[in-house]
């Protein structure tokens, strides 16, 4: 069962890749809409906005890279340990970082939350099967 577990870590990470990718693709396709789809109450003006559209399309699409970086890790996890790591570790800061808003404005729609729950909660867990996987190989 140990190596099964350990087998299935490249391919967590490829799962995880292409979800994110498909998100990523989302904010570049809907741009603000995709917030829209996800419960954040926007006005039409706000929506429509070059400006918030144009931060909201890049920073979608700047999430890629934490997808390319999984996909890339998940073939070779020895050599890429390091940018993994730190991939998820800057992802896990994103997520706490979610809480300077809520604390600030009010709690976000419940699917934000989850959303904020994965990148807080995913991370580390992953951090830690990464650790066995090491330590295992």
């Amino acid at each position: 069962m140990q190596d099964g577990f350990m087998r299935a870590l490249p391919t967590t990470l490829r799962v995880l890749a292409i979800t994110l990718g498909l998100v990523s693709a989302l904010h570049l396709t809907l741009g603000l809409r995709a917030d829209v789809l996800l419960g954040v109450s926007l006005h039409d003006s706000v929506v429509s906005s070059p400006g918030l559209s144009s931060q909201n399309r890049f920073f979608g699409v700047a999430y890629a890279l934490y997808a390319a970086v999984l996909w890339i890790s998940a073939g070779d996890l020895t050599r890429y340990f390091p940018v993994l790591k730190a991939a998820l570790w800057l992802t896990f800061a994103a997520g706490l970082s979610r809480l300077i808003s809520w604390v600030s404005f009010g709690p976000p729609p419940a699917t934000v939350i989850a959303l904020m729950a994965s990148e807080i909660l995913l991370p580390p867990l992953l951090l830690i099967w990464l650790r066995k996987y090491r330590q295992h190989v």
